[in-house]
């Protein structure tokens, strides 16, 4: 019986392919628009992190072009079609994330479809590098839908990690450009008001933990529960520790609520994560890329993974965790308690390993690749 829903859910896939990119062919007989670029979001209804900053430098050094801000679209169905105009004339289409309407079409070569890819560094693993995974998308599936390809421009924030990029993305390495990640530009530059803390906690130690994302049912890459957790560490916290606590963007934001209840826990919603880093005195995630650009502060971090081996062989890392953090590595509750507790404003932290695998450039970012992308093919 599974067998034959997952075949009915081919053929019908293939079905709405088939007609997406017919539809498609169609609407690109028109000229390309030259001053066009689409801009999709896809984890917010606003432009954050990289599209902020390479549409903030493309309005500075080419005022000249027409820039449409769009909510990327995150399965087949009606709505889907609404897109094909937009970038079947498009001159660029600038991306952070997953984009399905690309992934359907044969893109015409004069658009340059680009990817922004939201995350520093490599960390755990995902696209193509999960395929047939517990995880990731299955063969069949890629065969109807090749999630990730098609891009023409991929920028990263190294060149150490363009080969797993490649990987994930299953394009050619020439394609993938260590010019940097644009959001480093604003690192510093936009930070949480103070007013967003009271008094009292703006005086205490802040932690800021903000856990990856995690798949639910059955393609669940471990049974760790942070809110559990959270909950249960709250109360053993020191008086002089504050958490800062920002769940994934794709979480159910009434489950964690329940967090609002301790005094020495924040729960933000409001602003990005990045805003937080300038004023954080450590940081605490599991799997989430976002502690390499924490690093480049030079305070302490620590990943709180007491299920390193069900993650790993579930889902997987680009390579061990102690290769690819400084950050310290806690597997006990009790452990982490202890690490937050022994926390201190204004401390350092020595994270130079991990910044120089993963970052080649950090200054400028978005100059550089907006510079490419205009003078490039």
């Amino acid at each position: 019986m599974e067998n034959l829903k997952k075949t009915i859910q081919y053929t019908i896939q293939r079905i709405y392919k088939a007609i997406y990119r017919f539809f498609y062919f169609v609407l690109e007989q028109k000229s390309i628009d030259e001053k066009k670029i689409v801009v999709y979001t896809y984890r917010s209804n606003q432009l954050e992190g990289n599209l902020k900053a390479v549409v903030r430098e493309i309005q500075k050094t080419h005022p000249e072009m027409h820039i449409e801000i769009r909510k990327a679209p995150k399965q087949m169905g009606l709505a889907l079609f609404k897109e094909l105009p937009a970038i079947a004339n498009a001159k660029m289409v600038l991306l952070d994330d997953y984009f399905l309407p690309v992934y359907l079409i044969n893109p015409r070569k004069e658009t340059k479809f680009v990817q922004l890819w939201h995350a520093a560094g490599a960390f755990k693993k995902f696209g193509y590098s999960t395929k047939d995974t517990k995880f990731g998308p299955s063969s069949q599936y890629l065969n109807i839908v090749p999630v990730h390809m098609h891009y023409s421009h991929v920028y990263v924030s190294s060149k150490a990690v363009v080969p797993y990029y490649a990987e994930a993305f299953n394009m050619s390495e020439n394609q993938v450009y260590p010019l940097g990640i644009p959001r480093t530009d604003l690192l510093g530059e936009e930070v949480v008001p103070s007013d967003a803390l009271t008094p009292v906690q703006l005086e205490r130690c802040k932690v800021l933990i903000a856990p990856t994302y995690r798949a639910k049912s059955g393609q669940s890459e471990s049974n760790l529960d942070w809110l559990a957790v959270l909950q249960t560490i709250a109360p053993q916290l020191a008086p002089h520790i504050q958490l800062i606590v920002m769940p994934h963007p794709y979480s159910d934001r009434t489950e964690w609520s329940v967090l609002t209840q301790f005094d020495n826990i924040v729960l933000d919603y409001q602003h990005p994560l990045n805003e937080w880093m300038p004023i954080a005195d450590a940081f605490i995630t599991d799997y989430s890329s976002a502690i390499f650009e924490f690093a480049l502060f030079e305070r302490p971090l620590a990943h709180y993974v007491p299920d390193l081996a069900e993650y790993t062989a579930s889902r997987g890392l680009y390579r061990p965790l102690e290769a690819i953090s400084d950050g310290t590595i806690l597997q006990e509750q009790h452990a982490l308690v202890s690490w937050i507790n022994n926390r201190k404003k204004n401390e350092q932290y020595d994270t130079s390993r991990m910044v120089e695998f993963n970052f080649s450039h950090t200054e400028d970012v978005s100059k550089k690749i907006v510079q490419h992308l205009f003078e490039s093919n």
